[in-house]
């Protein structure tokens, strides 16, 4: 039956493809076509940019030209689980199949053995047939914003389970008191979640080794404490996350600063550990990057978002940063 040009020009590229080197005469015999009408395709192939090669002489015939096809190349599983990983770490749309990401990742992870390429989807598809296991943990600041952001689950009926545990008094800069290294392991180990919140900062106005509050070098050690406590939560499982909540802003002074210094140190961290969150939550509730106690909701009520401290939010007010959480939270997983 005749085809189309359409159709000639596609098994003319496959045909190039397929069979470097391939000549006119051959392609004509293969496409039931003149030499004539193969010039034609390969003439018009070219001119929507297909890079096609010729060569003549006894060994002469068309190839692909540089740039159309990727030469194979050949990775360990180990090397091409670490290639996925990374792809879903840097591309919150990678678990879009439809997206140019997504292709290639779908591409890679059905060439990798079965074993491994589960471990690849489990990232990808966190809920698909189990809820997201979610701990929100930290400081005093974790307790409300842990309660609200389980509310707001159950509500309207997302598959995650929420687990809040609050460690009341407890920072980074005071491991003899509270160890969250230690913390973190353990909880990993028994709770095994999928994602972390973690929600600190209300008790850390502490010199760090000798380095006072704020200075270049206790912003330094505070990073580093972030990146080894995050380290130790996903340890036990790369596909795990850390969203570690910066603080909100303060009404005071010295906190204004410390929480400041507290963030910089947050967001210095999270390039050098995969897997790790920032969210902010200083910015969308404030005024403006200045200390508010009123904040408005979504109906368009205000609300009293801060408890007398300048520090903690309020119950209703924890609503906000519960729902910035959750938003950060459905940029990677779905959340139905």
């Amino acid at each position: 039956p005749q085809t189309t040009p359409l159709a000639r020009a596609l098994l003319t590229l496959d045909l190039i493809q397929t069979r470097p080197g391939i000549t006119a005469d051959h392609l004509a015999a293969t496409l039931d076509v003149s030499d004539r009408a193969v010039r034609r395709t390969i003439a018009t192939l070219r001119e929507a940019g297909v890079p096609i090669d010729s060569t003549s002489g006894p060994y002469g015939g068309y190839r692909a030209g540089r740039g159309l096809r990727l030469p194979p190349l050949t990775f360990t599983a180990a090397e091409a689980l670490s290639l996925v990983m990374a792809a879903l770490d840097g591309h919150h749309d990678a678990a879009d199949p439809a997206g140019l990401v997504g292709r290639a990742l779908g591409k890679i992870t059905r060439a990798l053995p079965e074993q491994v390429a589960v471990r690849a989807e489990a990232v990808r598809h966190a809920t698909a047939d189990d809820p997201l296991r979610i701990l929100v943990t930290g400081d005093s600041l974790s307790d409300f914003d842990g309660r609200q952001l389980a509310r707001m689950v159950a509500a309207d009926h997302l598959p995650a389970k929420v687990r809040v545990q609050a460690r009341t008094g407890t920072g980074l800069t005071q491991p003899s008191v509270f160890d969250w290294s230690d913390e973190a392991a353990q909880d990993a180990a028994d709770y095994d979640p999928d994602v972390v919140i973690m929600v600190l900062g209300a008790n850390d106005g502490w010199p760090l080794h000798g380095a006072d509050v704020g200075s270049n070098a206790w912003n330094a050690e505070y990073s580093r404490r972030v990146e080894a406590v995050s380290r130790d939560f996903i340890a036990g499982d790369p596909q795990r996350r850390v969203y570690w909540v910066g603080p909100p802003v303060p009404r005071s002074a010295p906190w204004i600063h410390i929480f400041a210094r507290i963030d910089d140190a947050v967001r210095a961290a999270v390039p050098n550990v995969p897997g790790l969150r920032y969210v902010d939550v200083a910015g969308p509730t404030s005024d403006h990057g200045r200390y508010t106690d009123y904040l408005t909701d979504a109906a368009g009520h205000r609300v009293l978002a801060r408890q007398h401290d300048g520090i903690h939010f309020s119950f209703p007010g924890s609503v906000f940063p519960a729902r910035i959480i959750l938003a950060a939270l459905r940029g990677e997983y779905t959340l139905g």
